[in-house]
């Protein structure tokens, strides 16, 4: 191969070596007819239409020593699209920020109806892949609508009658309804009219349970036939049951009339106790409605307002204001009992981190969450250190010199030389992080040298002493992203199937045989995470080799597309963290439950932009804890606020019920 030729041909730009691809086509592959005609002023997103028209086959061409050169290429034009597609963005982006220099506008962002390039997620594969197959999701019946619809497509009535004899019967599959339509039509008549029959008989079915068994009985009221209606031999045949649903939203201003006595003898005046809850001007279901209405239905200061004010009560938003971040003790002390119990609970936990803003300031709010909890943890940064203090709690901070300590030391890639004059520091001692500093004044005299060597330092110690520290539950599995802050913290670092998808779909090759070949990955990509799924169901050390053997074979994978090659190979090297579930099959196979926690706070944005104050922001943190976490465990969030509102203190605490559900144990709240 001249491969002089070949860079000489690069260097010459885009249009030179489509041109060469062309003429390599024209002279080696017979089932080219004709030379496409290429302008010269070709745009770059018409690249693919170009290529798709040359019919290009690599494995088919005859001049074995054209394959490699071809190949080679092809992933240039694809690096030169994907280069010139990120200077048009980046052009575009100086163009628009000239034109507001000079008082003007930039270019409209007009989102257009598909926006594949912005279209990352992997959702529909994942779900494609946990949900059955479609015929366990869909059944056939023919009812009074799907029959009149029926008819509304000429269908004659020698066809529609006989089917009426199916109306009060349901199919689980095709073949089944497909039999039945035949005794009644005949098998003529069937296979003509077989398409439309199924088009209007298929239905979804429901997984939820009936409504009605679930419906609390509040009240009930007899309703009796007029006697003057009724004729003389009429028979008393029982009563017929209604159900129906209402809410009753009202005010209940209490004057409590408080005897008051008064003695002379002690100088002391007696005045009769409120009942609990009803020490302040509002009562106990005021305060906890303007938590619910918060925290629970997402509604701004202004709007609770409005909602109390429309039942007459007169109140302030100064006072809704206090009363949402005010006297929270109980919820604080409960979300420390919830995460702790959460860390007791279960072998894993889930993490991941979104943006959010305190006082006009960016920070971040940290989620870790399991099937049982949700915990939110609002911090300035979100770097190693920041996420020890989540999994320990903010619980004060403080540092080890131990093995461990020098093993991470290394992996941390601190210089031999600093990691020998740390061997002189007292072993096993716990350090304050007051300690630590004034130990790092010694090994680094001068304050602007050396910042990054500390900060690792001061992780590798925070890391030691959080593994050998028994205050609180160490995480053994850690299920995140492949975020650097999350690496070394615990004993497993597991990864998300689902984003590592991600990075497969931000491929955009502009060859169409890279398209095809990056589809036909990703259809295999799926088929493993399949496999995965049904080894949590049935584990085995027999089939988790399998697993691992195949999953070698599946990410050794070459194909003609570099890109590709690439992303595989980055996927091969997370083997030991993606396929952690082999050996705790528990494991979930993606993150989404953190996801689902970044988008409350998401959502919470939607209504509120930041929180103002440092006690706003921890009573957000902890209210959205308990809310979520009743959520999971089926606890009317509304009751459970109100009960400890109240003082009643009648609901179990959430933390008890996470153990005992940990447990399997029969949950307290379960209807089921």
């Amino acid at each position: 191969m001249n491969w002089g030729k070949v860079i000489h041909i690069y260097a010459a730009g885009p249009d030179a070596v489509v041109d060469f691809i062309d003429r390599m086509i024209e002279n080696n592959v017979p089932s080219c007819q004709s030379k496409p005609k290429i302008d010269p002023f070709t745009k770059p997103s018409d690249i693919s239409e170009i290529l798709e028209s040359l019919h290009l086959d690599i494995e088919n061409l005859l001049d074995t020593a054209a394959k490699p050169v071809i190949s080679v290429l092809l992933n240039l034009v694809e690096n030169l699209s994907s280069d010139n597609s990120a200077l048009i963005k980046e052009v575009q982006r100086l163009k628009d920020t000239i034109n507001r220099f000079k008082g003007e506008q930039g270019k409209p962002d007009i989102k257009p109806n598909r926006d594949r390039d912005g279209d990352v997620s992997s959702e529909q594969e994942r779900k494609q892949a946990e949900t059955s197959e479609l015929k366990n999701k869909v059944g056939f019946k023919l009812n009074k609508n799907s029959l009149e619809k029926l008819k509304e497509q000429q269908i004659p009535s020698k066809v529609l009658d006989p089917l009426q004899n199916l109306s009060t019967n349901k199919y689980e599959t095709e073949v089944d309804f497909v039999k039945a339509v035949e005794n009644e039509i005949g098998a003529d008549s069937t296979r003509q009219y077989i398409d439309l029959l199924l088009k209007y008989a298929r239905y979804k079915k429901r997984n939820g349970k009936p409504k009605r068994s679930e419906i609390k009985i509040d009240r009930e009221e007899l309703c009796d036939v007029d006697p003057k209606i009724l004729p003389e031999d009429v028979l008393f045949k029982g009563r017929q049951d209604k159900v129906v649903q209402d809410l009753i939203i009202k005010s209940d201003n209490v004057k409590f009339k408080r005897e008051v006595y008064y003695s002379p003898s002690l100088k002391k005046t007696f005045i009769g106790q409120l009942p609990q809850g009803y020490e302040g001007d509002y009562g106990p279901h005021i305060n906890s409605n303007i938590l619910s209405m918060k925290y629970v239905n997402n509604m701004s200061i202004p709007k609770i307002w409005e909602f109390l004010t429309n039942f007459e009560i007169l109140i302030s938003r100064s006072y809704i204001s206090h009363r949402l971040t005010k006297k929270l003790d109980v919820f604080h002390q409960e979300k420390s009992d919830i995460y702790r119990a959460s860390l007791e609970s279960n072998s894993y936990q889930q993490i991941d981190d979104t943006g959010s803003r305190v006082n006009g300031k960016n920070c971040y709010t940290q989620i870790v969450c399991n099937e049982f909890a949700s915990l939110f943890f609002t911090t300035e940064r979100k770097d190693r250190l920041t996420i020890l203090d989540v999994l320990r709690n903010f619980e004060s901070r403080s540092f080890l010199f131990n093995d461990k300590t020098f093993s991470l030391l290394e992996k941390f890639k601190v210089p031999v030389k600093l990691i020998g004059r740390l061997h002189t520091v007292e072993k096993e001692k716990h350090f304050s992080e007051q300690e630590i500093e004034s130990l790092f004044a010694e090994i680094f005299p001068c304050p602007d040298k050396g910042k990054q060597h500390r900060t690792r330092i001061m992780e590798a110690a925070s890391i030691a002493f959080y593994h050998q520290q028994t205050e609180i539950p160490i995480v053994k599995v850690l299920l995140c992203d492949d975020a650097p802050q999350f690496k070394q913290l615990a004993h497993v670092l597991a990864l998300c199937w689902v984003h590592d998808a991600r990075h497969y779909k931000k491929l955009l090759p502009a060859v169409p045989i890279h398209n095809e070949q990056l589809t036909q990955f990703l259809q295999q990509y799926w088929g493993y995470y399949k496999s995965l799924l049904q080894f949590k169901k049935n584990p085995s050390d027999d089939l988790a080799q399998s697993l691992s053997n195949e999953f070698d074979k599946l990410f050794s994978t070459q194909t003609n597309y570099d890109g590709l090659n690439q992303r595989i190979a980055k996927t091969k090297a997370k083997k030991e963290e993606l396929l952690a579930v082999l050996k705790h099959p528990d494991l979930p196979l993606h993150n989404n439950r953190s996801e689902n926690g970044a988008r409350v706070q998401k959502r919470r944005e939607d209504v509120s932009l930041h929180t103002k104050t440092p006690e706003g922001t921890k009573a957000k943190d902890t209210m959205m804890s308990i809310v979520e976490t009743c959520k999971k465990l089926g606890v009317s969030a509304y009751q459970y606020i109100d009960d400890r509102v109240s003082g009643k203190f009648e609901f179990r605490a959430l933390a008890s019920l996470i153990l005992l559900k940990a447990t399997g144990q029969r949950m307290p709240y379960d209807t089921g």
